[in-house]
C-alpha cells in the first residue's frame, strides 16, 4: 500500500494498533498537496507509524487540518480560551454550551452576556481570567457529546472528567467503531460512536458498490475488483483512460454512508501509444482557439503527462482537464496553471481578428496560430509545418499589429 502514497504531507501523533500506543505518524498522499489553508474533502491519505511501519487509510475530511466549512461545532472553554461575540462557550458544570453575545473585561472582572436556545439572555460575572497561552484558538470538541464529530488531531475537552486532550485515532473493536482520545494525564479513552455514525459492514459495502458498477455503460465496471474495510472502498483493475477512472470514482462517491474511495485502478498500457504519440494528442487538445490559455507546454514520460499553461485571472479553462483525461494511454495528469492579472493582458478583439485572418490564408493550411497580447507584447504560438510557414506567420502578425516585439513559440511539426 505504501508505494501508492509516495508524497509525505504532514506528521501527526496518532494511535498505532500494533504498538498499542500513540506514536508519531507520517501522513502521505497519492499526489502532491499542501495542508496550508486546509485540504479539499475526499482525498485518501495513508497514516504510517514511524516506529513499526503499520499503515491505515483515512480521508482528508477526517483530519483537523482539513478545510473546515463550518467552525460552529467547536466551543471555547471558559477560563482556557479567548472569547469573542458569536463564539460557542462552555462553562464547567453546564448542561450545554451557549452563544456569546458580548464580552467585557475590566481590570479585575470578566462579564459575559450569553444566550442559550429558548431562554432569555443571561450574564456571568467573575474574576478576571488572563489567557497567556491559548492551545486551541478555534475551540474544542466537547466529549462525550461530540464524539462522532471529532476529527483526527482535534483538541477535545471531556466535560465529565474535566480533562483536555486530543483525538488520536479511530479503531474497530469487535463490531464497534471507537474514537481514541489521549487525555492530558496520559489516560487513553476508547469511546464508542453512536449507532448512526458507525460504518456499514464490509459485505454490505461490497454488495452495494458492485451493484452500482454494473449500471455503468460499456461494461466499465465489470473487470474492477472491489474490496472494503471500515467504510472505505478499494478499487483495483485496468481501464483505457483517466476519464474512465473518473467515472468509477464518481459512481462510488455518490453512495451515501461511505467514508471514501481509494483508487488503485490503473490506465492500461498500450505499446502503440508511445510518449511521443501521447504528447502529440495532448498538443492537439491545447492547440484550440476555444482554450483561454497561452504559453502552454507538454511533457510526457512513461505515460505520465505534465501540462503547464498561463491563463487570464478568473478565466480558468475548466474543460481542459477532462478533455486530456479522455486520451487513452495517459496514466496520470499533472495540470499546472498560472494566473495572469487582467491588467497585464489586453487587445483580445485584435488578437481574435488576427487569428481569424491567419486561419483563412492558404499559405498557413494545416497549421494553428494562436496570438495573445501579454506583458506589452504579442505572443505567437501554435504549430506550423515548416520554417516558411513560421516566418510568414511571424511577419504577418508583426504587420497586422504594427509591432516589432513579437514573441515566437511556434512549433514546427513535420508531416
Amino acid at each position: 500500500m505504501r508505494q501508492y502514497f509516495p508524497y509525505k504531507l504532514y506528521s501527526l501523533q496518532l494511535y498505532c494498533r500494533h504498538c498499542q500506543r500513540v506514536m508519531p505518524h507520517e501522513i502521505c498522499a497519492m499526489e502532491e498537496y499542501s495542508t496550508y489553508g486546509g485540504m479539499e474533502r475526499g482525498i485518501p491519505l495513508l497514516c504510517v507509524c514511524k516506529t513499526c511501519g503499520t499503515v491505515h487509510v483515512a480521508f482528508s475530511q477526517e483530519f483537523a487540518f482539513c478545510r473546515k466549512e463550518d467552525n460552529s461545532e467547536y466551543a471555547k472553554v471558559y477560563g482556557h480560551s479567548r472569547i469573542f461575540p458569536g463564539d460557542w462557550l462552555y462553562f464547567d458544570g453546564a448542561s450545554r454550551p451557549c452563544v456569546v453575545k458580548s464580552f467585557f473585561q475590566s481590570h479585575d472582572k470578566d462579564v459575559v452576556v450569553y444566550k442559550r436556545p429558548g431562554l432569555p439572555d443571561e450574564k456571568y460575572e467573575g474574576p478576571k481570567v488572563v489567557i497567556e497561552h491559548e492551545r486551541a484558538p478555534e475551540g474544542y470538541r466537547l466529549l462525550p457529546a461530540q464524539c462522532a464529530q471529532a476529527l483526527l488531531g482535534d483538541h477535545v475537552y471531556h466535560v465529565l472528567r474535566k480533562q483536555f486532550g486530543r483525538a488520536v485515532g479511530v479503531v474497530k473493536d469487535e463490531d464497534k467503531d471507537k474514537l481514541v482520545v489521549l487525555l492530558e494525564d496520559g489516560v487513553m479513552l476508547f469511546m464508542s460512536y453512536p449507532r448512526y455514525a458507525e460504518n456499514p459492514s464490509n459485505e454490505e459495502v461490497i454488495s452495494v458498490v458492485r451493484q452500482r458498477l454494473k449500471l455503468l455503460p460499456d461494461g466499465l465496471g465489470e473487470d474492477i475488483s472491489v474490496e472494503a474495510g471500515q467504510g472505505i472502498v478499494y478499487l483495483q483493475g485496468f481501464v483505457k483512460s483517466l476519464a474512465n477512472i473518473r467515472v468509477l470514482l464518481d459512481c462510488v462517491n455518490e453512495i451515501a454512508g461511505l467514508r471514501g474511495c481509494v483508487n488503485l485502478v490503473q490506465v492500461q498500457k498500450n505499446p502503440l501509444l508511445t510518449d511521443s504519440v501521447l504528447e502529440k494528442k495532448i498538443w492537439e487538445v491545447l492547440d484550440d482557439s476555444s482554450n483561454p490559455i497561452f504559453k502552454y507546454n507538454v511533457e510526457v514520460k512513461s505515460g505520465k503527462a505534465k501540462v503547464t499553461f498561463y491563463y487570464e485571472d478568473e478565466v480558468y479553462p475548466t474543460e481542459l482537464k477532462s478533455r486530456i483525461e479522455e486520451i487513452a494511454g495517459v496514466s496520470s495528469l499533472n495540470l499546472i496553471g498560472t494566473a495572469i492579472l487582467k491588467e497585464n493582458m489586453g487587445k483580445q478583439e485584435l488578437c481574435r481578428k488576427i487569428m481569424d485572418k491567419l486561419a483563412s490564408l492558404r499559405l498557413l493550411n494545416d497549421s494553428f496560430v494562436h496570438v495573445t497580447y501579454v506583458g506589452k507584447r504579442f505572443l505567437v504560438e501554435g504549430r506550423v509545418k515548416n520554417i516558411l510557414q513560421r516566418e510568414f506567420a511571424l511577419l504577418a502578425v508583426a504587420g497586422l499589429t504594427r509591432s516589432v516585439t513579437v514573441g515566437n513559440r511556434l512549433r514546427i511539426i513535420k508531416s
